[in-house]
């Protein structure tokens, strides 16, 4: 079934862009199977498609894929420039496609309501803005949801309006003032884990002006904000005893990403939400969904919604039937976006391969590594080391060796700290034999105890969407490493 509905899915594609520029340069037409299209049309890569993007955004036609963009979307990564993503209609139905079963077996599987939901809103940061062809550059969180769930507004607590806040402190008050007055709230689903912990520090450095806000009431960006007892009452309970159910009672899960640099984060979330069910989020990124939850919570490819194939480590490039259970994987994306054998750069563990479903968990990204001395220290492999610490803390490289900033202080000291991460450093052989004859010096531990907050800040003022970013296990910046080091003790 895997493969016959890839199949489908690619065919479907090509088919109907076979007449683009992109599908007579590869002739689309021609290819009648999956080895033929691996045959006839290369890998390729975000810098080698951007002419190509750069044509459909200064408003050239049947480029990559036949007509026009909808709406193009900003993506940058954690280490590279901005990149233009463009989105046809059928990459928001292949966005659905995969969202929407989530949501309904969601629903099922907790016994939700359907309503008094709380879906990532972003604020806009900037105004919304135009490619030189007159293409949108942006796009709403409620697109990717789709007509069948146009009543947005009735279905979550949070007035679409907030979205459109370009100033982050008026977006975190009235974010929050909304959040404080939905006592019905059942679900929250975000993207990274972060979003919300920094939400939760927000409201206790802001309390004054939420007090003043839901007594009083307020208008703010031509909005009415009414006061609200209850809601103040709650609010002010809660800041005696800091107990999230006070503020949320009904919460009954909480979905977010979970695997490789999001653990930590997703770990101090669950403490700070002891009654609620979580639930781990599948690999969606601004190019393709590529993994969504199960109905047992299992990150399940997406085989509706994107065409997928696997590059080893060797070179060799499998389709998803023929994974090996306990590798890893970079995923490779065609979408109706006009990406075509895109290296996407995720890593991914291949956990169950089957007829039926393939399950994979995101262990980081490829396209991150450091490469002091021949070490070669990819993200995956960094962030799963870091797990024996299980607190946030981004690795950087130095001159001479290597600093962990961790963001608060721990039971252990820094020496021990240094000690567990050496041991799963050097599982790697060539970092364990760079440090044996002092190529490498010891690992140095460092606190900094905004590391979180520093990063959201510095990534948002690049231009990233704030729910959507997600606070790198090794991080090579040497901008943020820099604006870091001031910070740490």
């Amino acid at each position: 079934m895997v493969m016959q509905k890839q199949k489908t899915w690619l065919m479907n594609c090509l088919s109907r862009n076979y007449q683009s520029e992109y599908g007579l340069k590869y002739d689309f037409k021609k290819i009648d199977s999956v080895t033929s299209y691996q045959n006839q049309v290369p890998l390729t890569s975000y810098e080698e498609l951007k002419p190509y993007i750069k044509k459909i955004s200064e408003g050239d036609k049947d480029i990559l894929f036949m007509g026009e963009p909808i709406a193009f979307e900003l993506t940058g990564g954690s280490t590279g420039g901005a990149k233009l993503i463009p989105y046809t209609k059928e990459s928001f139905t292949d966005f659905q496609r995969a969202i929407l079963p989530w949501f309904v077996t969601t629903i099922e599987n907790y016994g939700l309501s359907g309503k008094n939901m709380y879906l990532t809103i972003s604020p806009a940061l900037t105004r919304e803005e135009k490619s030189k062809g007159g293409v949108r550059i942006g796009v709403h969180d409620e697109e990717y949801l789709g007509e069948s769930l146009s009543n947005f507004d009735e279905l979550t607590l949070m007035p679409s309006w907030v979205g459109d806040l370009e100033d982050i402190a008026t977006w975190q008050l009235c974010t929050l003032y909304w959040l404080i007055r939905s006592k019905e709230l059942e679900l929250i689903s975000i993207w990274s884990p972060t979003f919300l912990l920094m939400l939760l520090d927000t409201l206790d450095n802001i309390e004054s002006d939420l007090l003043t806000l839901l007594k009083r009431g307020n208008e703010i960006s031509g909005h009415e904000l009414k006061s609200d007892k209850e809601a103040l009452s709650r609010l002010e309970e809660y800041i005696s005893k800091k107990d999230t159910a006070i503020l949320w009672p009904n919460i009954k899960l909480i979905s977010c990403w979970e695997d490789a640099s999001s653990k930590p984060f997703f770990e101090a979330l669950k403490k700070r939400f002891p009654h609620v069910n979580f639930q781990a989020k599948g690999l969606i990124s601004t190019e393709s969904v590529v993994t969504i939850p199960d109905s047992n919570g299992n990150p399940t490819l997406a085989i509706e919604s994107a065409f997928y194939e696997f590059l080893q480590e060797d070179g060799e490039v499998l389709l998803a039937n023929k994974l090996c259970v306990g590798s890893s994987y970079e995923v490779i994306i065609t979408t109706n976006g006009g990406l075509y054998r895109y290296q996407s750069g995720d890593v991914v563990l291949c956990e169950s391969c089957s007829e039926e479903k393939v399950i994979l968990r995101f262990q980081g990204r490829k396209g991150v590594v450091s490469d002091l001395v021949g070490e070669k220290l990819t993200e995956a492999f960094v962030s799963n080391s870091l797990k024996v610490i299980d607190t946030p803390s981004i690795l950087f490289p130095s001159t001479t060796g290597y600093i962990l900033f961790v963001e608060k202080n721990l039971s252990q000291s820094r020496e021990e700290i240094s000690e567990k991460i050496e041991q799963s450093l050097s599982k790697n052989p060539q970092y364990a034999y760079a440090r044996k004859i002092g190529q490498l010096k010891k690992l140095e531990v460092r606190n900094a105890q905004a590391l979180s907050k520093s990063y959201l800040e510095y990534r948002t003022k690049k231009g990233s969407r704030m729910g959507d970013i997600k606070i790198p296990s090794l991080s090579v910046d040497k901008e943020f490493y820099n604006l870091i080091k001031k910070e740490v003790s």
